[in-house]
């Protein structure tokens, strides 16, 4: 499966194949049989949906509906590759970005269309923001008053009523970043090693709000194994212990367990760490 959640509505499909379902709570709400295959999807808190598909006549389409199902509008990529895409909190855009890989270098762009123009004939983006060439864009993610921000291979950027603004560095002379991540409220996050002797460093979580500019940080006295987030909360994965901390840089819970932990998922209230073979649930 490949899914997205939001509030309370969860878009689920099938990789590579062509079911499509949105569900709240423990109710579909419409299910659908897409023409092509389900690459990528997203879900904003009013249950709009985008969703990525290949292996038709272009190399990707975005599709777009609206929280009951019905289909606003296709977007066709002839000659380049969608790589994410986001609707606004407010239902007025869609963000996708894009990649071309046909010349010599790779050439990537966001750009934002709106919703309502297509709805009247103007399929022309509202704005379109090109990186510089060879430098890949990951992912995007709509904050609040409609503020969008993108994870490149080299740098966190804030898209903004048509202004391109570098919020948070991810590549660095000098500094050992290892993870990063867009998913918090109004807030990215990058964590950096440090040494502090022969094969021992600290961990520093640097919290960035994107309106403010304001940097919080928090120290880990080990090295990171994983990073996870969610709207106030991260979670760091040291091996055997799980540190929660907030987008202050204060610690929220400290959870230790005897055995190695794989991975962890964080939800309202909830977060779930993984094991070999056993799943734990811990209130926050």
């Amino acid at each position: 499966p490949i899914y997205a959640v939001e509030g309370k509505y969860l878009v689920i499909g099938e990789k590579d194949n062509q079911k499509l379902y949105l569900v709240t709570g423990e109710h579909i709400v419409w299910e659908k049989n897409i023409e092509g295959n389900l690459a990528k999807v997203s879900v904003n808190k009013n249950g709009y949906v985008s969703a990525i598909v290949t292996g038709t006549t272009h190399k990707s389409v975005i599709i777009t509906y609206d929280a009951k199902g019905n289909e606003l509008f296709k977007s066709y990529l002839a000659s380049t590759i969608a790589v994410d895409s986001a609707i606004s909190p407010d239902n007025s855009e869609l963000a996708y970005a894009e990649v071309n890989t046909t010349g010599t270098a790779v050439q990537s762009s966001i750009k934002i269309i709106s919703i309502d123009a297509v709805k009247e004939k103007n399929t022309e983006a509202k704005y379109t923001y090109t990186a510089p060439q060879n430098n890949l864009i990951m992912r995007i993610q709509y904050q609040d008053k409609n503020a969008l921000v993108a994870m490149y291979e080299d740098g966190i950027h804030l898209f903004q009523n048509g202004t391109d603004t570098e919020i948070l560095k991810l590549v660095e002379e000098g500094k050992k970043i290892t993870f990063a991540d867009i998913k918090l409220n109004n807030h990215v996050f990058r964590t950096v090693e440090k040494s502090t002797g022969l094969f021992q460093a600290d961990t520093i979580i640097e919290i960035k709000n994107i309106n403010t500019q304001k940097e919080n940080m928090y120290t880990a006295e080990e090295v990171v194994k994983s990073v996870e987030s969610y709207k106030n909360i991260i979670a760091i994965n040291l091996g055997t212990e799980v540190e929660f901390i907030d987008t202050n840089g204060w610690l929220a819970k400290r959870y230790t367990s005897t055995q190695v932990i794989r991975n962890i998922v964080i939800g309202d209230g909830l977060a779930g760490v993984i094991y070999r073979d056993k799943i734990e649930l811990i209130n926050l």
